[in-house]
């Protein structure tokens, strides 16, 4: 090798060290500047994101602390750094793959999978490449490319499974069992998941698929199934968590599954032990529901109020009101006590998924109540409207009883007056009185007994020790006395000083301010109201058919009567007395065709429907205009006017008024009588179209009437002045005087009085005019 080769060699090394360090000493700086940093802030922010408390298959997204986020978004900023300055690093590859579980975390899905896929492109080795197309798997399936990520999943789960890759086969079959539970596949998960346990190597990962397998069956309600595989949680080694949640989730599956002795002695059991004491309030509260299903309802009652009382501001106190509200409900039928936990419930902020139900329970409840009492205080006063005496009887007890305590009450003010004097007294004398009582009653008990003990020490005691600590001794007991007595003086004055206001008993007698026929409609209306809340609320028919019958039987005067007719009768319905309820719906159907409920009635029966907005008035309108076509007057009239008294609340009532009145006047020429009923119809109908047409002529035919009636009563007072005045012209023709026939006569004849009523429908008939005399007297001075 000559000098020119070796000169090429070395400087062929050379340029290869020197590019190997220049490549060493990048990711030398990259790691120290850059990388350390991005791994430990993500480290941090997986630790805790995966330190959250969640079920193992849970389906909820995933909730970042403020840290874990912070963190995230300075991975974030340093891998995309890392990329752009020092792409030629071999840190290249893991900053990809953390870019993309941050921007994961971060609910971005669509950029995780880029980046992801990015770091395919890099060529990475089998480990690397295998995790990447794990994650981008799970982008897809939370981007819903379902047929995609899941058939992703199984290849990544293939491949990991031949390469004992435990991590990331435990990851697919969480991604697959997650997806089929959102789906409510449970059948699916619940077999996937068995399967999932067979490649699992960690025991107490086993114990938590077994966890989860139970929790799938008692979400299905297959109860037994779930007993077996919370039992084979306890064949593992589960954590502490685990095995508690699996405890309680056991006992509760016997019950569910019919084992109700069994369920309340396992839940005995774990109240003795110690590693269960923080989770006491729950079984307490499923050991009181165990009772329940027993039947031992003094026993869960017991159990309910000792978790309300011990676990006061806990959600499992205001599960124990729940659980004691429906005991109340369903098995004791107390419904004022079941009233009063389900608000008792509602106040305690129970748990979210109880909340809705408690809420639309407390609800139905305090409607009840409202009803009940509501019902009580018109029973009370309608007994009260019908029996004058019992009111005036219970009144005079009341005020009786009220007296009584005044008296009461004024007594003890008056000795609260004397002990409150008592007290304002000079201190010093009483100090003093009392000290002096005190020391004479003990200086001689406790003074014998030390200067007893005392001689029995030694014979040769100092006269002044002994009176020093005889005196030292009783005024200690004197102090000690004086407090005492002080305190209970306090106390009695404490009591005696509240008695500033004179409570009189509740619920005095009230004198009803409305009619007997208001009580009884309010009456009936809340009875129904009452009795389909326990139709159709309760489920307590029976309480239900004795509301409407009290209805039907006591109140069928009241406009509610048809309704409880239905009531009634869809009660008998449901206990297949079929032939009751066709009758009582009958009486609807024929009986109220003026009301919605009618409808109501046909469809139970299954006949035709009623037009409810058909008027019967209608009818009658047509048939008096066919006869004033005809010229029957009378007739039209009659039957005009009729639509008014039969139907005053149609809409043709005003309109048959309007026509009687125009053929009073322009048919019958019955002006004074045109005049009565068109007053009728300007008074009934103010707002009536037809008023317009009438009321001008109405006002001056009144007008005309008073003047004509002013005139009349001036000139018989003027006849009444001149009585003595002889005319001339009637003495002529007394002798006909028998056989005249006055002005004031004919005047009748021709016009009724416009005082004078219409005449009912069977005597009204038209007036017939008195043919006059061919010559009258009177027909001279006109």
């Amino acid at each position: 090798m000559n000098s020119s080769q070796k000169i090429k060699i070395i400087l062929s090394l050379a340029a290869l060290f020197t590019l190997a360090s220049c490549s060493v000493w990048q990711n030398f700086t990259t790691y120290f500047n850059l990388w350390y940093n991005i791994k430990t802030l993500f480290s941090e922010a997986e630790k805790d994101i995966k330190a959250q408390k969640r079920n193992l298959f849970s389906t909820e997204p995933l909730v970042l602390s403020n840290t874990a986020r912070n963190n995230l978004t300075k991975v974030v900023e340093k891998s995309s750094e890392l990329l752009q300055f020092n792409s030629n690093s071999a840190y290249v590859d893991d900053a990809l793959l953390v870019l993309g579980k941050s921007f994961y975390y971060q609910s971005n899905f669509q950029k995780a999978k880029r980046k992801f896929e990015e770091l395919l492109a890099t060529n990475p080795d089998e480990d690397i490449t295998l995790e990447a197309n794990l994650w981008i798997a799970k982008c897809d399936m939370l981007l819903k490319n379902y047929t995609q990520g899941l058939s992703l999943l199984k290849r990544v789960r293939d491949e990991a499974l031949e390469k004992e890759i435990d991590e990331i086969v435990n990851e697919s079959f969480i991604e697959e069992i997650k997806y089929r539970i959102s789906q409510k596949e449970y059948d699916s998960a619940i077999n996937l998941s068995k399967e999932f346990s067979e490649f699992i190597s960690d025991d107490e990962l086993k114990a938590l698929v077994y966890f989860e397998i139970g929790n799938l069956y008692y979400q299905t309600n297959s109860y037994e199934n779930a007993v077996e595989f919370y039992q084979k949680v306890f064949d593992y080694s589960p954590d502490i968590e685990t095995e508690i949640r699996a405890s309680i989730k056991y006992g509760k599956a016997l019950r569910e599954s019919g084992k109700f002795q069994e369920s309340a002695d396992f839940f005995s059991d774990l109240k003795t032990k110690d590693k269960f004491s923080e989770s006491f309030a729950e079984i307490d509260l499923e050991l009181g529901k165990s009772y329940s299903a027993l039947g031992d309802f003094n026993s869960a009652l017991e159990q309910f109020t000792k978790v309300d009382t011990t676990y006061k501001g806990s959600p499992f106190a205001a599960l124990a009101s729940f659980e004691k509200a429906r005991l109340y409900k369903d098995e004791l039928m107390n419904y004022d006590s079941a009233a009063t936990y389900f608000s008792r419930t509602v106040l305690n902020n129970p748990p979210r998924e109880y909340l809705n139900e408690a809420k639309n329970l407390n609800q139905l409840f305090n409607k009840y109540s409202t009803l009940r009492r509501t019902i009580n205080n018109y029973d009370k006063q309608l007994y009260y409207a019908e029996n004058p005496d019992v009111f005036i009887r219970d009144s005079v007890e009341y005020v009786q009883d009220s007296l009584k305590i005044l008296q009461e009450y004024l007594e003890k003010k008056e000795l609260a007056d004397i002990w409150k004097n008592v007290l304002t007294t000079s201190s010093a004398d009483t100090t003093k009185k009392d000290s002096l009582f005190v020391k004479d009653s003990l200086f001689y008990k406790d003074s014998l007994a030390i200067v007893d003990s005392l001689t029995k020490l030694s014979s040769f005691v100092d006269t002044a020790v002994v009176n020093q600590l005889l005196n030292e001794k009783v005024q200690i007991r004197i102090q000690q006395k004086k407090r005492e007595a002080d305190a209970k003086l306090s106390q009695e004055m404490q009591a005696l000083m509240k008695t500033d206001t004179v409570q009189f008993k509740n619920n005095p007698p009230v004198k009803p301010k409305i009619t007997i026929d208001s009580l009884k409609t309010l009456l009936a209306k809340n009875r129904l109201e009452l009795g389909n809340l326990f139709f159709t609320e309760l489920n307590v028919p029976d309480s239900a058919k004795k509301l409407y019958l009290e209805i039907t039987e006591k109140l069928s005067d009241t406009r509610f009567y048809p309704d409880a007719l239905l009531a009634l009768g869809s009660y008998h319905q449901t206990v297949n007395e079929n032939q009751k309820a066709d009758s009582l719906f009958r009486i609807i159907y024929d009986n109220y065709k003026d009301r919605p409920i009618v409808n109501a009635a046909a469809n139970k029966l299954g006949l035709p429907l009623i037009d409810l907005k058909y008027d019967p008035a209608s009818d009658l309108y047509l048939s008096a205009e066919a006869e004033l076509k005809k010229g029957n007057y009378n007739e039209s009239f009659r039957k005009f006017f009729e639509i008014y008294k039969k139907h005053p609340e149609s809409q043709y009532a005003s309109k048959g008024l309007y026509a009687a009145g125009f053929i009073l006047e322009n048919n019958l020429r019955l002006v004074d009588s045109a005049a009565s009923v068109y007053d009728t119809l300007i008074r009934k109908y103010p707002t009536s179209q037809y008023v317009k047409n009438i009321a001008m002529k109405v006002n001056t035919y009144k007008q005309e009437k008073a003047r004509i009636e002013r005139e009349k009563q001036e000139a018989q007072l003027n006849q009444q002045e001149n009585k003595d005045t002889t005319n001339v012209t009637e003495l002529a023709f007394l002798g006909n005087k028998d056989e005249e026939i006055l002005e004031e006569e004919i005047k009748k004849e021709e016009n009724l009085n416009i005082t004078q009523p219409i005449k009912q429908e069977e005597t009204l008939k038209p007036t017939k005019r008195k043919l006059e005399r061919l010559w009258n007297p009177r027909k001279l001075k006109r």
